[in-house]
């Protein structure tokens, strides 16, 4: 059995656009690993295992209708998977920490990776202009997947004091990369705008 609680298989690799995997581009590769489990594999998105209980006793709860515009009021919602298993893995991914900066939580503030979900999974731009602010090398792949949709990149800003070869392929396609940069306040209300701190936070 393979479960996921998100609706497709694939993990991190469904918003990731420039992996390759065994010569392959990660969306082909992920493709021909799906068909080759079917029906050797029980696959279950929707699915979330949330129990570990004696006896390698899981509890897996699928969600079969709530996704539906219409669902048959005589097909049940949900369904709950009692599994005694041999052996478990567990693939929990990682959780991408965020900036810490004052005004973290304003609309139009989102990490890095939800970016790249919304611009390579479902084909829309968070925003016609937007800056990248970054401690590390993964969110230069966000603003290059930014740029690539059409999305203007003001800037990226990179803490780090010298910012390696990631800053250059940056740079290399027209991007502007500002290093020892870090950002310290935000300003807006309905969406970030320029302007001082605390100016003008009730309008739009």
């Amino acid at each position: 059995m393979l479960c996921d609680e998100q609706a497709e298989l694939g993990g991190s690799l469904l918003a990731d656009s420039g992996v390759v995997i065994d010569g392959q581009p990660a969306a082909a590769w992920l493709h021909a690993a799906l068909a080759s489990l079917e029906g050797r594999v029980t696959l279950l998105p929707r699915t979330t295992a949330f129990g570990w209980y004696p006896d390698t006793m899981i509890g897996l709860l699928e969600r079969l209708t709530d996704h539906w515009p219409d669902p048959d009021p005589r097909q049940p919602r949900e369904r709950l998977w009692q599994v005694r298993a041999r052996s478990v893995i567990l693939a929990t991914g990682a959780i991408e920490r965020p900036l810490v900066f004052p005004h973290n939580d304003r609309p139009g503030i989102m990490l890095a990776g939800a970016a790249r979900s919304y611009v390579n999974r479902w084909a829309v731009t968070p925003g016609r202009t937007v800056a990248v602010a970054t401690a590390d090398d993964s969110a230069y792949a966000a603003a290059m997947d930014l740029h690539r949709a059409g999305t203007t990149v003001a800037a990226i800003l990179d803490a780090r004091p010298d910012a390696g070869p990631m800053a250059e392929a940056a740079r290399a396609v027209g991007l502007e990369v500002r290093t020892g940069v870090r950002v310290e306040a935000t300003a807006g209300g309905r969406r970030i705008r320029s302007g001082p701190p605390g100016a003008g936070d009730d309008d739009d």
